[in-house]
């Protein structure tokens, strides 16, 4: 789980990372994961695409890029940034839940997030053929266990086929381009989410530029506002507010 990325082309891979705090402590009051889905036969474009944003915004093309620092804030970098998720080779995909979520008593809040991001991956993985899911999470204590309890197979809805999943856990230090990218993405479904908890109209601009400018089958954000373990198979079944397909 832990060794180097590997892949085939007819691989889907899924980079995630996290945002806010999954017990809401102090001052968080939501907790999200999402991050980028891109076919492993595009892999290669997409990081080439991201190193020349690297390369833009820091001088360099192996200069790592994280949505929290401030060292690269300008107008032209967020030029750049918003010119670079304007590209159709990849998905974008979060599910948050907050501390409004309602959920049955005992149930960690981890857990409806956890299903809200399985809904997404499976909704992704039956518009595109692929033979197998690629997890790549970047690496925490709170992260790891997270993802070897929930997503050891995902079942595709009305199809008889299971797709085997790998699991790959990477630290920050990787400089994986997927998981910065992952970073920018639930960054931006945390802005529209800390709107959305303040009861603000519209979409905040980076969300605007991450998730609203493409077709909706490229794009799924939910905040889950109601979750459940109705399911036979232990699955959380969950109502949300839907800012994207």
């Amino acid at each position: 789980m832990d060794a180097a990325l590997k892949y085939h082309n007819d691989w889907l891979l899924v980079f995630i990372d996290d945002t806010g705090h999954e017990t809401y402590a102090g001052t968080h009051n939501y907790y999200g994961l999402g991050g980028c889905v891109v076919l492993g036969a595009h892999y290669d474009w997409l990081k080439g695409q991201w190193r020349e944003v690297r390369r833009l915004i820091n001088g360099s093309p192996d200069a790592p890029l994280h949505a929290a620092d401030t060292t690269w804030r300008g107008a032209r970098s967020f030029a750049v940034l918003s010119q670079f998720f304007l590209d159709r080779s990849f998905l974008r995909i979060a599910a948050i839940s907050t501390r409004e979520t309602a959920c049955p008593a005992g149930m960690h809040p981890t857990v409806p997030v956890m299903g809200g991001l399985h809904e997404h991956v499976v909704g992704v993985a039956e518009r595109i053929p692929c033979t197998a899911i690629a997890m790549v999470v970047e690496s925490s204590q709170r992260a790891d266990p997270m993802l070897k309890q929930h997503f050891g197979e995902l079942q595709l809805a009305n199809k008889e086929l299971i797709l085997p999943a790998q699991h790959w856990l990477m630290p920050k230090s990787a400089a994986e381009p997927g998981l910065e990218i992952a970073d920018f993405i639930i960054n931006a479904a945390g802005s529209q989410t800390r709107r959305y908890l303040k009861g603000q109209p519209g979409v905040s601009p980076d969300f605007q530029d991450v998730f609203g400018r493409l077709p909706l089958k490229g794009c799924r954000f939910s905040i889950v506002t109601e979750a459940d373990d109705g399911y036979e198979d232990g699955r959380v079944r969950g109502q949300s507010v839907r800012f994207t397909a």
